[in-house]
């Protein structure tokens, strides 16, 4: 099993380094476009504005309401993406380029094997938000703002990020085992994510979407992502963790039934003994 998720984190050490020091960038450079925003722009009113206000921008006025609106806004989608992105790739992906049925093969049952293969996404995505963490929080003890957020803060917060990461990588894993290859669970995934962050602002505009905002993962990291001014949100954060959980078994049950290299649909599938 250590051998198993030692081979797993190697293997996506690529793409975890890629992800880290992309996120890092977008971080950085939102970061110091604070530092050079027109007196104009801080003081436009978001509020008036019905695109802005739905994407939940209050004010450009301050750091942290600017920071809020902006990065900590699109972070979430971007976090998400990497998430469905590597949990497509632990199962489908593995599975279109040959090496999954490999693995299969091992002395350990197939719920280890996602169980193994989860735990290894969320240490990268772990890592990942932890680098992305240090460079926000980096950047922004050198710019020596007039704020009351923290350099700590801005670390916490990005590492709630995580909680993006494992909700999509868990929704990814589940696609991965229940659906026929990878090009069919990417776009479903891809779907996913954009749905349940657009869906979450579209509801600003339209409140007869809004029934539909508690299905939907970015509506409960709004709250948790306030802790960048205030308190955590430990119920939200106790619901994103239980929705990943879901996901975590629905992929250990669906990979169980699974006939390896197939390709058929889920109600093609017939069920295996073990």
């Amino acid at each position: 099993m250590i051998n198993l998720l030692r081979h797993e984190l190697r293997v996506r050490r690529g793409g975890a380094i890629g992800w880290a020091l992309g996120l890092g960038l977008f971080c950085a450079i939102y970061t110091l476009i604070y530092t050079v925003l027109p007196d104009e722009v801080r003081q436009i009113d978001p509020r008036a504005l019905a695109l802005l206000n739905s994407l939940g921008i209050q004010t450009f006025a301050t750091y942290e309401g600017f920071i809020l609106g902006t990065m900590f806004n699109f972070l979430p989608l971007l976090v998400g993406l990497f998430g469905a992105m590597i949990g497509i790739g632990a199962l489908a992906g593995e599975e279109d380029e040959g090496t999954l049925e490999l693995l299969a093969a091992l002395p350990v049952s197939r719920v280890q094997l996602v169980l193994v293969k989860a735990l290894a996404l969320g240490i990268s995505a772990a890592l990942v938000m932890i680098f992305d963490g240090l460079i926000a929080a980096g950047v922004f003890a050198l710019l020596d703002l007039d704020t009351p957020v923290t350099a700590l803060d801005m670390f916490l917060t990005v590492q709630s990020m995580w909680l993006m990461a494992f909700v999509f990588l868990a929704i990814g894993l589940f696609l991965g085992a229940y659906l026929p290859n990878r090009s069919v669970a990417l776009g479903v995934a891809m779907a996913a994510v954009f749905l349940s962050f657009f869906g979450d602002n579209l509801a600003g505009m339209a409140p007869v979407l809004e029934p539909l905002q508690p299905f939907l993962p970015h509506f409960h990291f709004e709250s948790v992502v306030q802790m960048l001014v205030g308190d955590v949100a430990w119920r939200e954060v106790g619901i994103l963790l239980a929705i990943g959980a879901g996901f975590i078994a629905l992929a250990v049950l669906s990979f169980r039934r699974r006939n390896l290299t197939v390709g058929a649909w889920p109600w093609q599938r017939p069920r295996l003994a073990s």
